[in-house]
């Protein structure tokens, strides 16, 4: 169910008197008011205006024998408009059980059309709304259906409220306890909308979900190309540094292989998305250059643009979590805002010790972010965006160095840190080498004047826990 800004006169239309019959407007459309109504589309963003002309109306329902039920859709949404006792029901039931008390014949010569007159009661389905529109919407002539005392349905070119008693809209729906279907004497009146663009709804839905659908393939292959880089580059340190001795940053290592795998399961689901898509999209461009005039087949239509409809919401949620999950990889790898980032940074060892500031190292913490793939600029591109919560970071370059990253694009590691606890710098490492660009920063404007070198006393709140030197290399 959807709901809709209606304007009353769009509405009022649909209600207007009919050769000098009164008829009775639904109450929020008095004063040419804007009101929220619930509206049941069966027609991906179908418009409101009826195609129906009144001229057709006299004469409407009163040929029982010509009226098909169930052959040709005729109209495709409804709303509820109001709950009286409709003098139609009585007045206006030409063939039915009112015959005798029939009183339209000179006025406006239309008839009720009752559903249990024209389905077989082996063919009939518990009443509920939709039961009673299914009927009426293929019944030719037909602006509104009503239904009374929890199972009557009838179909009806208007309807006319008459003086009634105080009594409500109250009996249950045979079908759906949930609903209402009219009351003892008042009847639960509905109006039809109409709307023959078929064809063209199947084409806009399906234009829609493959948009949504392209920029979803663009988003699952660069989170699938981040997470074969942070799988990749993590198995090459963790064994690196599992040989080194180095367990904090084996750990991390260990946490970017877990997200890879986050990752995989997010692509592996978008992948199934945009091949539901794909299937849909054939089914309705087969749709929309076939026949779409029969109940059959305009049923199948509107079921397909359902499925497009729900389909796109899928693909729009597997967008929204692949961006959630990349986001501070996409603002890491804005290259123009990311230029010369890393000029706020020290490396975090400027803060210990400066004697070994320009040693390689790895430092561990808590997490800010999940790991991501950058290059160095973008590593502190991604910590400047977490203003409020990262304070460092520890880099992993991409195995071939900088040097290659710059030409085909960054493939080290980064993690994030809101907090350091401890650092390890190699001082066994030779002068040449990637591994000279493993390093723990801190953010100058953070630690700038502060000495962050473990406190004995335990008293210093911003102090690692550990600042332990490595007599060896990582390689």
């Amino acid at each position: 169910m959807a709901f809709f800004k209606v304007a009353a006169p769009v509405l009022a239309f649909l209600v207007a008197p009919v050769d000098g019959v009164k008829v009775q407007r639904p109450h929020h459309l008095r004063g040419g008011e804007i009101a929220s109504v619930a509206m049941h589309l069966y027609r991906h963003d179908c418009g409101t205006k009826s195609k129906f002309s009144y001229l057709q109306i006299p004469g409407a329902g009163m040929e029982p024998s010509a009226i098909k039920p169930f052959t040709q859709v005729l109209k495709d949404g409804f709303y509820q408009v109001d709950c009286v006792k409709d003098y139609l029901f009585e007045h206006g039931d030409k063939f039915g059980d009112h015959f005798a008390s029939y009183k339209l014949q000179e006025v406006t010569n239309v008839s009720i059309v009752h559903y249990a007159a024209h389905v077989p009661k082996e063919d009939r389905e518990q009443m509920t709304h939709e039961v009673c529109f299914e009927f009426c919407r293929t019944v030719p002539d037909m602006l509104f259906f009503g239904l009374t005392n929890g199972r009557a349905c009838y179909c009806a070119p208007y309807y006319e409220a008459e003086a009634s008693d105080s009594s409500e809209c109250d009996e249950v729906c045979d079908g759906d306890k949930g609903l209402i279907c009219g009351g003892k004497t008042k009847s639960s009146l509905f109006s039809m909308h109409m709307c023959s663009n078929t064809a063209e709804m199947l084409t806009n839905g399906a234009t829609s979900m493959t948009e949504v659908g392209s920029e979803l393939f663009a988003l699952s292959e660069a989170t699938r190309q981040a997470s074969t880089a942070l799988q990749s580059g993590a198995s090459t340190y963790q064994d690196k540094f599992g040989q080194a001795g180095d367990p904090g940053a084996s750990d991390l290592m260990q946490s970017a292989k877990a997200f890879a795998g986050v990752l995989d399961k997010a692509v592996g689901i978008a992948g199934e998305v945009s091949n539901s898509a794909a299937v849909l999209d054939g089914k309705a461009k087969a749709a929309a250059g076939g026949e779409l005039s029969s109940s059959k087949t305009v049923g199948e239509a509107e079921d397909l643009i359902k499925a497009m409809e729900e389909t796109t919401t899928k693909v729009e949620a597997s967008i929204e979590e692949l961006e959630g999950l990349t986001s501070a990889m996409a603002g890491a790898a804005d290259e123009e805002a990311s230029k010369d980032a890393v000029k706020q940074y020290y490396p975090a060892m400027y803060f210990v010790n400066k004697t070994f500031d320009k040693m390689p190292s790895t430092c561990t913490g808590e997490a800010s972010e999940k790991p991501i793939v950058a290059s160095l600029d973008g590593c502190a591109r991604a910590c400047d965006n977490d203003l409020h919560e990262c304070v460092g970071f520890s880099y992993f370059p991409g195995a071939e160095g900088q040097q290659q990253q710059q030409q085909e694009g960054p493939s080290g590691l980064c993690f994030l840190f809101s907090k350091l606890k401890t650092i390890r710098y190699y001082t066994g490492c030779s002068e040449q080498g990637s591994h000279n660009d493993v390093m723990c920063y801190g953010k100058l404007s953070k630690f700038e004047s502060t000495d962050i070198a473990p406190n004995p006393s335990g008293k210093c709140e911003g102090c690692l826990k550990e600042a332990k030197q490595a007599d060896r290399c990582f390689e």
